[in-house]
């Protein structure tokens, strides 16, 4: 189910998906243009729920599900767009010694084959999935829509795990985000954003153990929260999930890897 409407008095545009990529999805752009912002609301809804689709391993008509089905079989061929993204999440896995893995039990069994763009599982176990990854994916092609636009004042916001800043917020130089803590509903943190992403990752009381270690297999049961702050929204997505597992003395080698603005690990 999905909800727009345009607020004049505030020259304020907020689009709404109920249910997309597992959680609710918001959007609110600033701009004086209703016609416009609504356009572009149109084309990020559809982007959005395409790539849903093109992402979800539960779905039985996407690539991914098909590709989980078969390919410990026979080598698959996949479209340029998913080839990519798997390619991204191999150089993710490097740089993150191990910690961010699609696959959660080893990076090292899925087999590439370049020319043909073809993948090959090398465990019949083994399954892909891009949860960790979907919508810092999602936020990079929004905000080349909006860029595209020129809407130059925007918040979207993944079910308060996954945000996009662009610009800052109508009423001063950037947009506050908080951060709650599950277990007691208290502050942890108030951050600002402006032009940049935020991502966060961690257990809560309803899914106490719902991070997997792939290096171990054991679920992640510490009761801890992870943010990073980024200009790439995929770059924030994985980090929180791979320092979600990581060993406290590997996480300055990890994040010296990537381009951040700020790091936070609550333990909450």
């Amino acid at each position: 189910m999905s909800y727009c409407n345009y607020y004049a008095a505030s020259n304020l545009f907020h689009g709404s998906m109920s249910s997309v990529m597992g959680t609710q999805f918001d959007i609110l752009m600033v701009g004086s243009d209703s016609i416009l912002l609504s356009e572009v609301w149109q084309k990020i809804e559809r982007e959005v729920k395409r790539l849903d689709k093109l992402l979800s391993r539960f779905d039985p008509e996407s690539e991914l599900f098909l590709l989980n089905q078969e390919a410990s079989c026979y080598p698959m061929a996949v479209e340029e767009e998913l080839w990519n993204i798997l390619q991204d999440c191999k150089q993710y896995y490097e740089w993150t010694k191990g910690c961010f893995d699609i696959t959660l039990q080893g990076f090292d069994q899925l087999l590439f084959m370049e020319e043909e763009k073809s993948v090959f599982f090398l465990s019949e176990s083994l399954k892909i999935d891009l949860g960790g990854y979907g919508k810092g994916y999602a936020l990079r092609k929004i905000r080349d829509l909006l860029e595209a636009a020129n809407v130059e004042k925007a918040l979207v916001n993944f079910g308060n795990s996954s945000v996009l800043a662009l610009g800052s917020h109508p009423c001063g130089d950037y947009w506050p985000v908080s951060l709650d803590n599950p277990y007691t509903k208290g502050r942890v943190a108030d951050l600002r954003l402006r032009d940049s992403s935020l991502s966060t990752s961690g257990n809560m009381p309803s899914h106490p153990r719902h991070i997997v270690n792939p290096r171990t297999g054991m679920f992640v049961e510490e009761k801890k929260m992870v943010s990073v702050i980024s200009k790439d929204p995929v770059v924030a997505e994985v980090l929180t999930t791979a320092l979600m597992v990581a060993a406290e003395e590997e996480v300055p080698e990890i994040i010296s890897q990537f381009d951040i603005y700020e790091k936070h690990i609550y333990t909450l």
